[in-house]
């Protein structure tokens, strides 16, 4: 069964950040902590964590859930992250294990098929879906957005267009040193919350 909820988050990551001292999570993530709560940018908007009452909220949307993968990945975030060890961009296949983990046709694909489907022969809307989250045009591909889905954390989303003899393709690109703080796992769903939130922006 699909997680969906951020209440369905392990209680024991809660456990662990809610051990952790502000003082050395704030300066290894960019993190802010005041009155209880860390203030973690988020692309365009910012998450407010709880980890007392253990919650996570958009800032100017407390009602609104961010669902189980931004909790999860703002979480393992705060706990494992450091920014200052991140390195340049390269593919999520180059990662150890990259190419076995990411398997097209299997359970870990990565998520570039929709984005394909979505904008294959559309730049202009891939663009504007981008400018709405603040992601940055960079020279690749036919059009390539930069995501800093969280501060130091920047995905790359690279489009080539379809045309009369090649289908659409995208390919992404993360930190070089995720993997030294983040399993596969969580790698892949960094990239499903940039796929997703790439798709909600298209149809704003």
């Amino acid at each position: 069964m699909a997680y969906e909820k951020c209440a369905e988050v392990s209680r024991e990551i809660w456990q662990d950040l809610q051990a952790q001292d502000p003082g050395e999570v704030t300066p290894r993530t960019g993190a802010v902590f005041r009155e209880g709560l860390y203030h973690l940018a988020f692309l365009d908007r910012k998450l407010l964590i709880d980890p007392a009452g253990r919650q996570v909220q958009l800032d100017g949307a407390p009602g609104a859930d961010p669902g189980f993968r931004v909790c999860l990945i703002a979480l393992l975030y705060l706990l494992k992250v450091d920014i200052a060890a991140l390195g340049p961009p390269i593919s999520p296949l180059e990662l150890p294990g990259g190419t076995t983990f990411f398997q097209e046709r299997g359970p870990h694909n990565l998520p570039a098929a929709p984005l394909e489907v979505r904008f294959g022969k559309d730049v202009a809307a891939f663009l504007a879906a981008g400018r709405r989250r603040q992601a940055e045009p960079r020279p690749a591909g036919d059009a390539a957005l930069a995501f800093q889905v969280f501060p130091g954390v920047v995905v790359e989303v690279i489009l080539w267009l379809a045309d009369e003899e090649f289908p659409a393709q995208v390919s992404f690109t993360v930190p070089a040193n995720l993997d030294r703080f983040w399993f596969l796992d969580a790698v892949l769903g960094l990239l499903d919350v940039v796929t997703r939130e790439l798709l909600k922006a298209a149809d704003l």
